[in-house]
């Protein structure tokens, strides 16, 4: 083979590397497209708004705050939001998260964090001390029948017992490991305080947000 036909031979196989093996332009779009779902819980003292942008090196967090990047608004305090379905580039898998007091516009807090594809994820708003924080967490699922099955994510370290036995301290903004609750009204007590799961399905799966008063939202995971 003369070196000219190598050259072409060459061109010819990375052209066909580059476009995938014959693949389309829409099975490559779908190989560099991921997804996440990320759903919002309100454990502030009031309405809030939760913003999602891609993060930009260059604007930081310029514009997040911006209308079109509201993805859940008006979610009561101590409830769960909508579950967002959030598509991206694999390049852009970094993104800036917000919440904001819904009534007044202020009390700003924000986060940056980076994606996964399939990521299913909680987006906690929580008091710490006085300021207003955000936190990220996996979601999981961790069912058996005929309890309840509960892990706790807290604002402070407090003792937690399971049928009047101390079984761990939760750290400040952090989620613990799970707990089988057969007891759904004096089971499970935090700070000493009763955490009602009464409103729950037993064999189901859930997350706690709590402080030192109790129970603040209870989502199922």
């Amino acid at each position: 083979m003369s070196k000219s036909n190598k050259k072409i031979g060459i061109v010819i196989a990375l052209a066909a590397a580059l476009s995938g093996c014959g693949e389309t332009s829409d099975e490559l779009d779908d190989k560099l497209t991921h997804n996440a779902k990320i759903t919002f819980i309100n454990s502030l003292n009031y309405m809030a708004d939760f913003y999602l942008d891609k993060r930009s090196i260059s604007t930081g967090y310029s514009g997040l705050f911006d209308n079109d990047n509201a993805v859940s608004r008006d979610v009561p305090f101590n409830e769960v939001g909508i579950t967002y379905g959030y598509s991206y580039k694999v390049i852009n898998n970094m993104i800036n998260l917000g919440v904001r007091d819904s009534i007044n516009g202020n009390n700003e807090e924000r986060m940056t964090t980076t994606l996964s594809n399939g990521d299913n994820l909680w987006v906690i708003a929580w008091k710490d001390s006085n300021d207003s924080t955000l936190s990220v967490i996996s979601k999981k699922k961790s069912n058996n029948a005929d309890v309840f099955n509960v892990r706790l994510f807290a604002n402070g370290n407090y003792n937690v017992s399971v049928a009047n036995s101390n079984v761990l301290t939760t750290e400040k903004g952090k989620v613990t490991e799970y707990l089988k609750i057969s007891d759904c009204a004096e089971g499970l007590k935090v700070a000493d305080k009763a955490i009602d799961l009464c409103s729950g399905d037993f064999g189901a799966s859930y997350l706690l947000v709590v402080d030192a008063n109790g129970k603040l939202v209870m989502a199922e995971e």
